[in-house]
């Protein structure tokens, strides 16, 4: 079967495997931009409802599949889809949407209706939201803070009270509608309810020579205004907080403001890392604390803690501090803080320290040291590598004693060196 002559695809400019929030959001657009109270096209009506009967097919799953395999969304021919409700399934969901995005009811609904600026027929309608961006820093983020930015909304006029007529004059009963604030127009074979183009919505309508001079008769200015937003503790990049009532008032009719989202942007630190609630920090130490072992001095969100290094640790390590981290949003636990153990070499070295890292060498790969210093027996010397090995040798059961001796040696030598590099 011939699919239609406009691909319900391509009229919502989405991709034949789009996903159902894909097709959502290119409904919600299209109908916003053709809607005939927003564009005066000529053809923006018959765009409207070409958008409205693609999304119709497409949102419901059944019909996609009939419509993807037959190119319609009955392929019986049947008139099941007819005029009446029964045949429009996802009408109620089209009335929500068309009412969110317009402020006006549907015909036999009634939903939306309130009073409009004349007090006659008009309509009730929700402000647009908004969006702005706050950057705080690494800690401000950790901690909590305060910050404002400037936003420029759509409000009332205040010289008019968002009336759009200059004080003393008098609106118009609306030829249009007559002062119902409402029109009715085709759609699909349905009869739609919306408000009227020639009023707004209001009912009534202002000679140009009575229009407030500070609003050109709109009833609505932008104003440049500050706005406190709390970042609570924990709030990290990418975060969006709302401020109810602070976006946009209805440009036309009565109704609440939209909200104010404000999008945090965290600047890096230069000494953490963040993963969520958990922070990374990498601890550099001298290798003689991490063969000794020791206390290290460590920064954290709160301040200094000290830390102990057992006397082996391994470069790469990794340590855990419990309840050192970020504080998580809306609750009172924290996460934790890791350090990784980095060991630090030093450049250059003295000559006794070098000599005592001979030693630790000479030790730990159990070689012998060439002699320092002193005659050392001269003729002997062919069987002293052999002395292991000789019966009845004087050194026979000492190298464990002399390990022993050694290895503290060396730890006090290391010690020692520790308080004099300080």
């Amino acid at each position: 079967m011939a699919r239609a002559a406009d691909d319900y695809y391509d009229v919502l400019g989405v991709k034949r495997d789009a996903s159902q929030a894909e097709i959502k959001k290119a409904y919600y657009q299209l109908a916003k931009k053709y809607h005939p109270d927003a564009n005066k096209a000529a053809d923006a009506k018959d765009r409207f409802v070409k958008v409205q009967e693609a999304y119709d097919t497409l949102s419901d799953e059944s019909k996609r599949r009939s419509y993807d395999q037959f190119g319609t969304a009955d392929p019986t021919g049947g008139m099941g889809g007819g005029g009446g409700p029964e045949g429009f399934s996802g009408f109620g969901n089209m009335e929500d949407i068309l009412s969110q995005m317009f402020g006006g009811a549907f015909a036999g609904g009634g939903r939306g209706r309130g009073p409009g600026r004349s007090g006659g027929g008009g309509f009730m309608s929700v402000g647009e939201d908004m969006e702005a961006q706050v950057t705080v820093s690494f800690m401000e983020a950790v901690k909590g803070t305060q910050s404002t930015v400037v936003i420029t909304p759509i409000v009332k006029c205040e010289p008019c009270g968002g009336q759009g007529a200059k004080k003393g004059a008098r609106r118009e009963t609306c030829k249009t509608c007559r002062g119902t604030g409402q029109a009715m127009f085709a759609m699909g074979g349905f009869h739609v309810q919306q408000p009227c183009p020639a009023c707004g919505g209001e009912g009534s309508t202002i000679k140009p020579k009575d229009r407030c001079s500070s609003c050109g008769g709109q009833g609505r200015v932008r104003e440049r205004k500050p706005i406190v937003v709390d970042i609570p503790p924990g709030c990290d990049s990418g975060m969006r907080i709302r401020l109810q009532g602070a976006g946009n008032a209805p440009i036309e009719g009565e109704g609440p403001s939209g909200d104010l989202y404000v999008r945090v942007r965290v600047t890096p630190s230069k000494q953490f890392r963040r993963k969520g609630a958990d922070i990374y920090y990498g601890l550099d130490l001298p290798f003689t604390t991490v063969i000794l072992g020791g206390v290290a001095r460590v920064p954290t969100v709160d301040g200094e803690v000290e830390v102990k290094i057992r006397p082996g640790t391994q470069p790469g390590d990794e340590l855990r501090l419990r309840g050192k981290g970020v504080q998580r949003i809306d609750s009172s636990t924290r996460g934790d803080q890791y350090l990784t153990l980095n060991v630090k070499l030093p450049t250059t070295l003295s000559p006794k320290q070098r000599d005592l890292i001979e030693q630790f060498e000479a030790d730990v790969l159990g070689r012998s040291r060439p002699p320092t210093g002193g005659d050392g027996g001269g003729g002997d010397s062919p069987g002293a590598d052999c002395a292991d090995g000789a019966a009845g040798s004087p050194n026979d059961g000492s190298d464990s004693t002399d390990k022993k001796g050694f290895f503290s040696r060396i730890k006090k030598d290391f010690e020692n060196l520790k308080r004099s590099d300080k």
